[in-house]
C-alpha cells in the first residue's frame, strides 16, 4: 500500500512553510466552518486532531469556550512539526504518530478533527478507518475537493518548492471527489451526516461530519 512520505514532512524549511501564512488562518472561512461544526456537534470526551501541523486548528478550537473543557490531543507524522506546536502551545498535548496506525485504543476520543491532510495521501481508506476507530462520536474532515467537471487522476508525488523557506520536497497534492470520500467513510463503518462545500479556484474545499457507527 502506498504511504505518505514521512521524509518530506521533516525536510528543511517545511515547519516554517507551514507557519508562513499564520496571520491569515484564524479568519479562514473553511476553518471557521469546521470549528462551528465541531462546537455544535461534539458531545463528550477529548478531541484528537490528526495531522495537527503547528497548531492552527488547535488555536481555532480552543478559542471557543464551549470546546475548552473537553481536552485536546494533536498528532502529526513529523516530530519537528509537533515540537513547533508544543513550543507555541505548551499546555496542549502534541505527539508524533502515524495516521495509518494511530497509537490509541478504540473509541479513546469523543471526536476526531482532520484538517488539510487527506489531500496529501495517496489513498484515504485506511486513514479514515483509523480516525473512525478511535472516535466514539464523530470525525470532522476538511480537505481538497475535486470540482465536479474535473476528471480524476492517478496520485503522483509533486515536487513543491517554496524558495522563501528553502523547501524543495515531494508531496501528494490530490483533490478527492465527494464520491471517493463518502465511499471511504462508509467502508470504514461511518455514516456521513453533513457534507459542505466551500468554493475555490483550482479546487473546492469539502467539509464532512461523519458519525462513527458501532
Amino acid at each position: 500500500m502506498a504511504r505518505h512520505d514521512s521524509e518530506s514532512w521533516g525536510a528543511p524549511g517545511v515547519v516554517d512553510w507551514l507557519d508562513g501564512d499564520w496571520p491569515s488562518l484564524p479568519v479562514d472561512p473553511a476553518l471557521s466552518a469546521l470549528v462551528d461544526l465541531v462546537e455544535i456537534h461534539h458531545g463528550t470526551g477529548p478531541i484528537i486532531e490528526v495531522g495537527c501541523g503547528t497548531g492552527r486548528t488547535h488555536e481555532a478550537l480552543m478559542r471557543r469556550l464551549a470546546l475548552r473543557p473537553h481536552g485536546y490531543v494533536g498528532v502529526d507524522l513529523s516530530p519537528a512539526i509537533t515540537e513547533r506546536a508544543r513550543a507555541r502551545y505548551p499546555r496542549a498535548e502534541f505527539r508524533a504518530a502515524d495516521l495509518y496506525d494511530l497509537p490509541f485504543d478504540d473509541q479513546a476520543f469523543g471526536s476526531v478533527v482532520c484538517t488539510d491532510v487527506l489531500q496529501h495521501l495517496p489513498e484515504i481508506d485506511r486513514p479514515i478507518a483509523e480516525m473512525l476507530r478511535v472516535a466514539r462520536e464523530h470525525a470532522f474532515l476538511l480537505f481538497w475537493l475535486r470540482k465536479a467537471d474535473v476528471p480524476g487522476s492517478t496520485p503522483e508525488l509533486v515536487t513543491v518548492e517554496v524558495p522563501e523557506h528553502g523547501v524543495r520536497a515531494p508531496f501528494y497534492e490530490i483533490a478527492w471527489s465527494d464520491v471517493e470520500v463518502i465511499a471511504a467513510c462508509r467502508t470504514a463503518g461511518g455514516r456521513v451526516l453533513d457534507f459542505q462545500v466551500v468554493d475555490g479556484e483550482g479546487h473546492d474545499l469539502g467539509l464532512v461530519r461523519v458519525e462513527a457507527r458501532r
